[in-house]
């Protein structure tokens, strides 16, 4: 296949995503004051942003953000009409059946224990059941397959780190306590859910910044180190994921503040920098992803406190690709399609993964001949799939493959 048929393919996989790869744009600002250490959560195709730290008050307020029209709007604040008093920084957040949920936080002058469920179609919050694991803020949290995690943190008493880890599930509004953070203690660190697992790392502990990052599988309830991250320790650094790729931007540490963004890929286990982020160094911004497309802005740094937003385009493989002399065609695939290895010199390795990282290479039936793999999907589900393309160990690229009938 030519050159410049692989940039049109590429060009009809942008369905989710309008930006070059690799690449931020600017959109429109926050309503309202800037703010940092906020937290979000999606509902539908709209992003929502609430609570934070303006630099004299802490909010309550939530703002609203729809991409199709690059436009924010005033929302409901945390608690409703009555909701006086539940003002906070540096509270937890997630997405789960349809509802978005946020909870702990610091006021002024005490931590939060509660959790707060908002309904985007009768535009009222409900309180839940309290988080049993104490008041705290400055915690992780995440989901997967609609159950919130909730963990580590700062505890009330203000020099209590913790490292234990609960689970949040709507239809029961019930918590359990599941298997402790295998890391230190710490505080402001991130976490961040890609397919079926959840990520947690980098953030402060009592000795400083440390590095390391962790997966977590809610199937078996285990915590496994993947590999360090590799720029510098930080804490307060605000993450995005679009499966298989996860990205860690901004943050600080006791004397920097940074705009480096790194990309950890699920395939690889492995650690790329990409475009710095292009709003200038900072801490305690905000961050979400909605119909696959990534935003992130707002935080503060030296005192200042910032209100701008930007869209990031992933790095999908595509040059990759070309220089190993690889195509694939059709993509979108919708009975067959096929992988064409014949010009490459390299002993690689193809195998095809779904969107919660299941290896279903298997469900393809193929057949190979020249180094040239023709592969059936009939039975397939419709969907987004990756095909992953190694060399003994080595992750060379991941692709994204749209079957769809």
């Amino acid at each position: 296949m030519k050159i410049i048929s692989i940039h049109i393919l590429f060009l009809l996989l942008l369905v989710t995503n309008s930006l070059a790869q690799d690449a931020w744009i600017q959109v429109d600002s926050l309503n309202g004051p800037p703010r940092a250490n906020a937290v979000s959560f999606i509902i539908g195709d709209e992003g929502y942003i609430t609570t934070g730290y303006d630099g004299s008050s802490k909010k309550r307020s939530m703002v609203s953000y729809d991409y199709q029209q690059d436009d924010w709007d005033n929302e409901l604040s945390l608690g409703g009409t009555t909701g006086d008093g539940l003002n906070r920084s540096s509270a937890i957040s997630f997405t789960a059946w349809g509802y978005g949920f946020v909870g702990l936080g610091e006021g002024t002058g005490f931590m939060f224990t509660d959790l707060w469920m908002y309904d985007k179609y009768t535009d009222s919050w409900t309180q839940m059941a309290n988080f049993p694991g104490g008041a705290r803020a400055q915690a992780i949290s995440f989901c997967i397959d609609n159950i919130g995690y909730v963990g580590l943190g700062k505890l009330s008493d203000l020099a209590t780190f913790a490292n234990d880890l609960w689970a949040y599930d709507f239809l029961t509004n019930n918590w359990s306590q599941k298997s402790d953070f295998p890391g230190t203690a710490r505080i402001d660190a991130i976490g961040e859910t890609l397919g079926a697992k959840g990520y947690v790392g980098l953030g402060h502990d009592s000795n400083g910044y440390p590095n390391d990052f962790y997966e977590y599988d809610p199937q078996t309830d285990n915590w496994d180190q993947k590999a360090d991250f590799p720029g510098s320790p930080r804490s307060n650094a605000a993450t995005l994921g679009i499966f298989p790729q996860l990205l860690v931007i901004t943050g600080g540490d006791a004397f920097n503040y940074f705009n480096d963004c790194w990309e950890y890929n699920y395939f690889g286990d492995v650690w790329i920098q990409r475009a710095d982020f292009p709003g200038g160094s900072r801490s305690g911004a905000c961050a979400f992803v909605v119909d696959g497309r990534a935003f992130a802005g707002t935080g503060y740094s030296d005192g200042q406190y910032f209100d701008d937003w930007y869209e990031y385009g992933f790095q999908l493989g595509t040059s990759e690709l070309i220089q190993l002399n690889i195509s694939i065609f059709p993509n979108p695939a919708t009975t067959n399609f096929q992988i064409d290895l014949s010009k490459t010199e390299k002993k690689i390795n193809i195998s095809i993964y779904n969107c919660i990282g299941q290896d279903v290479s298997a469900q393809f039936s193929q057949e190979i001949q020249d180094n040239v793999y023709q592969l059936n999907c009939n039975d397939i589900v419709s969907g987004q799939y990756f095909i992953i393309v190694s060399e003994e160990d080595k992750l060379l690229t991941t692709y994204p493959l749209i079957v769809s009938r």
